[in-house]
């Protein structure tokens, strides 16, 4: 929202001192004053209509010209035809239409003459974008530059036309055995058969199933997940009965998560979620951990870092829902941070984000949860080319052994839109065991306790995690074919140091059982002995 307020200020800017126009009519006049007001109602398709009528009455006329380049940016199947208009109004002397054209460098991969473009708009005066933004975008190809001159060994591939249509395909979600996928369309067919104001149709859930490696071609599921309103599916258990539905209101000025269950192998009417998940705000998708017991969605609700924000939300034994948990400013950035997946490990987490060290648009990017009571994660790791692209890629899922994953991407090639792709890793994304236990007192009293890691010198330290004070529960994540050493300490209780081994795991699990008895310091047990 922010950079479509700059583009409307700078088109207001463009040309304070315009030249009388060629060849214009009364009738190109008035033409021109209903462009704008539907311009500055951001109805892109209807005043881009108008504006293609006007743009070659006057060839040197570049307002209009670069007003029909932001509408065509702001549709997504004709973002690509912007790039002409916005040189033409370049060519005639905007400056803000050179910076549009460094931005349309950038996604065609010029990342040289985008930087020039860049260096050389921060010289210009009377100019609508801030420095820190041009920086941002410099920092962001040079990104690009690096991460596309070393790709990563991987193996992608569109999944064709029994899967992707010749419109917007995303959000893959598949079980975790690998058979049935979910994922959100645009394609003609849909249940309302009704287009949004860009022209596209409205989203509706569909689902494919795998048979002897084959995937088959996608069906509309239909009602109850289907009904006349934009239907997204953003969510899965990885059991597959239980989706997560992002379903705007009758009205469609307004969206809610619901949750919807599958019983004898049908889906039941949704239900919306709780308050304290839905929000005035907005909240477009969410992702459930394996035992169902956790949310983690996306919002832009107040008290953020800026733009959508990742939050956390947990199920209490007494069947409530706790209050949202922001994940904080390791995962948080000012701008957006949408499409959460939670691995069926519990603690990867996968998500996609426009901050961060982006190669531009959203890029997909990994963390580690390493302490669940501190809210502490690993800083995240962007995944790297050939999965990341200069355009959006988004809404990623990784099979249960790790080494197979669906995304959603606009990268050129594919079939129309946002299409889904699948990869396959060389090895599992997945490298790093789970050490996780309970730490109690002799008499099984939970202890609160803080749990130093380092290697077996001592020297080298790995993390420092603690103990849930009502629980005594921990969690820690460990390298494999590693040895650790381990030192707990808890306030009135005698320190215990041994050895964490992870060279061998017995039946290949990538969680390690550990609970730990704590004994009390002799001085602390004769002053409290009654």
């Amino acid at each position: 929202m922010k950079r479509t307020a700059v583009t409307l200020l700078a088109s207001a800017l463009l040309f304070s001192q315009l030249h009388a126009q060629q060849n214009y009519t009364r009738t190109h006049t008035k033409m021109l004053d209903e462009a704008k007001g539907l311009y500055e109602g951001k109805q892109w398709a209807d005043a881009a209509k108008i504006y293609r009528k006007l743009v070659d009455v006057d060839t040197a006329f570049g307002e209009v010209a670069y007003e029909l380049g932001i509408c065509l940016s702001n549709m997504p199947t004709f973002r690509e035809k912007s790039t002409p208009f916005f040189e033409r109004a370049a060519r005639n002397g905007s400056i803000e239409a050179k910076y549009q054209v460094a931005l349309m460098r950038h996604r065609e991969q010029r990342f040289n003459e985008e930087i020039e473009l860049l260096t050389a708009y921060k010289q210009a005066a009377g100019r609508a974008v801030e420095n820190a933004e041009v920086d941002r975008h410099i920092a962001i190809a040079n990104t690009a530059k690096e991460l596309t001159s070393f790709p990563a060994e991987m193996d992608i591939r569109n999944m064709g036309a029994l899967i992707n249509s010749p419109d917007h395909d995303y959000c893959p979600l598949v079980t975790a055995d690998g058979n049935t996928m979910y994922f959100t369309s645009r394609r003609e067919g849909s249940t309302g058969n009704m287009r949004d104001p860009s022209g596209q149709f409205f989203e509706d859930v569909y689902m494919a199933k795998r048979v002897d490696e084959v995937w088959s071609n996608a069906t509309n599921v239909g009602a109850p997940l289907n009904t006349i309103v934009q239907d997204a599916t953003v969510g899965l258990s990885p059991e597959g009965n239980e989706m997560i539905l992002y379903r705007t209101s009758q009205n469609l000025t307004s969206g809610d998560l619901f949750s919807v269950k599958r019983m004898q192998g049908l889906w039941q009417d949704p239900e919306k979620m709780t308050e304290r998940i839905n929000s005035p705000f907005h909240e477009p998708s969410a992702t459930i951990s394996p035992d169902g017991s956790e949310v983690y969605f996306s919002s832009d609700r107040e008290g953020g870092f800026g733009g959508h924000d990742l939050y956390r939300i947990r199920q209490l034994p007494n069947g409530e829902w706790s209050l949202p948990l922001n994940l904080g400013p390791t995962i948080n950035t000012p701008f957006e941070e949408d499409a959460p997946f939670l691995h069926s490990d519990g603690t990867t987490l996968f998500f996609s984000s426009t901050g961060h060290n982006t190669m531009g648009g959203y890029d997909i990017f990994k963390s580690n949860l390493v302490d669940y009571d501190m809210n502490g994660w690993t800083v995240p790791e962007n995944m790297g080319a050939p999965l990341n692209t200069v355009q959006d890629d988004i809404f990623f899922c990784l099979s249960e052994d790790g080494q197979t994953g669906y995304f959603s991407s606009e990268r050129s090639g594919g079939l129309g839109g946002q299409d889904i792709y699948q990869i396959n890793f060389p090895s599992s994304q997945i490298d790093y065991l789970v050490v996780r236990g309970v730490i109690t007192d002799v008499n099984e009293e939970p202890v609160k306790a803080r749990i130093t890691l380092s290697d077996l010198t001592g020297e080298e330290l790995i993390g420092v995690y603690t103990a849930n004070e009502k629980t005594g529960r921990y969690l820690m994540m460990v390298e494999p074919r590693q040895r650790y050493t381990m030192t707990v300490e808890a306030q009135g209780f005698e320190a215990r140091v041994s050895e964490v081994n992870t060279i061998v795991v017995p039946d290949g699990s990538r969680e390690i059982p550990l609970d730990i008895v704590l004994n009390r310091n002799e001085n602390t047990a004769r002053v409290t002995k009654p």
